[in-house]
């Protein structure tokens, strides 16, 4: 597994926030003005004309044309001020360039140590990586800094706030972020990025009827937001209703063709009809717009085994695995084909005892973990 190198920043986030800390993170956000925050007062409901430009902050992904144009920008002169800086490490990390853009955020902290951007982008950094300790640490330096400020802007503790419920999602308090989701809406309906992390948790929790009540609401503020629409067609498929399904990855993919999630979905939906070269050019045309996209892979994996190619199936997940090493899915499947097409079984096992170590949310992996090591065992003892 590859080791990453975190830099000191300050006294304050080198130490790890405590479950108590954690529960302390939230904040009240009640408008004194239309343009400003204090920390005390009881919740209220914002007028939607009092609530901050969130599109700014929130873009969708980008199009194969937007990246280009990333490109262009961050090949072009290098930043020098702060505010140049953070946008390098936006366009980076618009691209999937996470190392990247973890290098220009953390040099950013070496010149600034309260540089609040920067903090609460690692923040949303480290969560894409599932390392939500990570997160949890940046997170306490944010909220200590917002603790000494007498009205912090709406727009910073709206972005703190929405950033501390994925964490308490990720971290399987799914309560606390639910709640802190649900305010968000109640101050801003048309804040598309609560409806799709609310509906994704749900979704991940089997909750499939809330979840499609989640999104498609999303959808009455935002009708071309392929996140939410690429939701639905995953309750579809988990409801076994293929044509739904399809219909659902087909509008997300007209509202933003390269829309790599709904891509690599489509892809499985065509290995399940035995499409085979449908999926295979999706997945490439995935590739080719997340490189380092460790989910992609996984899919292209699956498929080259599905089609007997099975070393281009071990390559592929083997990348998975290292682009992200805590992918319970990536060291199962790697695992898999160790097991079955290599008889490497001393490496599968390594794989499979891993998988047992995930989050509860992968208990359906993980009980399928526990089948291949006990086959693993009572091989070995019939060889014996």
């Amino acid at each position: 597994m590859r080791v990453i190198l975190l830099f000191t920043l300050t006294a304050a986030l080198l130490s790890c926030a405590t479950e108590s800390d954690k529960n302390a993170l939230d904040v009240n956000l009640p408008p004194s003005s239309p343009n400003v925050l204090t920390m005390k007062q009881n919740p209220e409901a914002l007028d939607p004309q009092q609530i901050f430009d969130w599109q700014r902050f929130y873009k969708p992904a980008p199009t194969a044309q937007d990246q280009k144009a990333i490109v262009n920008a961050v090949q072009a002169t290098p930043p020098v001020t702060i505010e140049e800086r953070l946008r390098q490490a936006r366009n980076v990390m618009a691209l999937g360039r996470r190392q990247e853009a973890r290098r220009v955020y953390e040099g950013i902290l070496r010149d600034d140590g309260a540089q609040i951007d920067a903090q609460l982008e690692l923040a949303h950094l480290y969560l894409a990586e599932n390392n939500v300790e990570r997160a949890f640490d940046y997170l306490t330096s944010i909220r200590k800094i917002l603790s000494k400020m007498e009205k912090p802007s709406l727009d910073l503790t709206f972005r703190y706030r929405y950033a501390l419920a994925l964490t308490y999602i990720q971290s399987q308090n799914r309560k606390k972020g639910h709640e802190i989701l649900t305010e968000l809406l109640e101050r801003d309906p048309s804040f598309l990025p609560a409806y799709g992390a609310l509906a994704q948790s749900y979704l991940e929790q089997e909750k499939l009827d809330i979840a499609e009540f989640i999104a498609k609401r999303g959808l009455d503020r935002g009708p071309d937001e392929p996140r939410l629409t690429n939701i639905l067609a995953v309750i579809a498929l988990r409801r076994n209703r293929l044509d739904d399904c399809k219909a659902w990855l087909q509008k997300a993919l007209a509202q933003n063709p390269d829309f790599v999630p709904a891509l690599i979905n489509r892809a499985n939906l065509a290995i399940q009809r035995r499409e085979y070269a449908i999926a295979e050019n999706d997945l490439q045309r995935a590739a080719t717009l997340e490189p380092l996209n460790s989910e992609v892979q996984i899919a292209l994996g699956l498929l080259m085994k599905r089609t007997g190619r099975i070393s281009h199936a071990k390559v592929a997940l083997e990348k998975a695995v290292e682009l992200d090493p805590q992918n319970a899915f990536a060291r199962y499947h790697l695992g898999v084909v160790l097991s079955d097409d290599y008889k490497d079984r001393t490496g599968a096992l390594q794989l499979f005892y891993d998988v047992l170590q995930a989050d509860e949310k992968y208990s359906g992996l993980k009980n399928m973990a526990k089948v291949q090591i006990e086959a693993i065992r009572d091989s070995r003892l019939y060889e014996q």
